[in-house]
């Protein structure tokens, strides 16, 4: 019985660190679509916890910190892949991130968004939705919600009037 219940750990712990890289791909995809030219990028969080077991208050912090160098004006990205949709909605986050990210936002004062990958390859999605955090209100989103914010995945970025698609 020992012998399962390590195997079970490992199994899960695989998982885990597949899912991390899957994460890390994703958001060196979405800083790929943002051109040097007209963005930098301010604050791009790595998850210290990943690494070490003490809480770092900076990895409640959105991805990405983006500024649109023209006009200097700065926003927030949060990037996720999720392979499918699980009963019928894109789980994106749990309900204490969600509060993290709204009082972000709202503290900061500053434009918010998640970038979600769906399906194909975490470096590479079939789909991608770019959605204003003010219309992510839940966790889980139905299609009829997020496919509204969809974008071609291989399309740079564009920002205009606080929009980013």
């Amino acid at each position: 019985m020992r012998l399962i219940g390590k195997l079970k750990r490992v199994v899960e712990v695989l998982k885990e660190d597949e899912s991390v890289e899957k994460g890390n791909d994703f958001e060196k995809y979405v800083v790929s679509l943002f051109d040097d030219k007209y963005f930098s990028i301010v604050q791009w969080n790595t998850d210290i916890m990943r690494k070490h077991d003490r809480f770092v208050e900076s990895d409640t912090d959105p991805d990405l910190i983006v500024r649109y160098l023209p006009k200097d004006e700065v926003f927030c990205v949060e990037c996720k892949f999720r392979s499918g949709l699980f009963e019928g909605k894109l789980q994106w986050s749990d309900p204490q991130q969600l509060k993290r990210y709204q009082g972000f936002a709202r503290e900061k004062k500053l434009p918010f968004f998640v970038v979600i990958g769906f399906g194909g390859d975490s470096s590479y999605p079939e789909r991608m939705f770019c959605i204003p955090l003010k219309e992510a209100k839940y966790p889980a989103l139905y299609p009829s919600i997020f496919e509204k914010f969809e974008r071609k995945p291989e399309k740079s970025f564009f920002w205009k009037n606080c929009i980013l698609n």
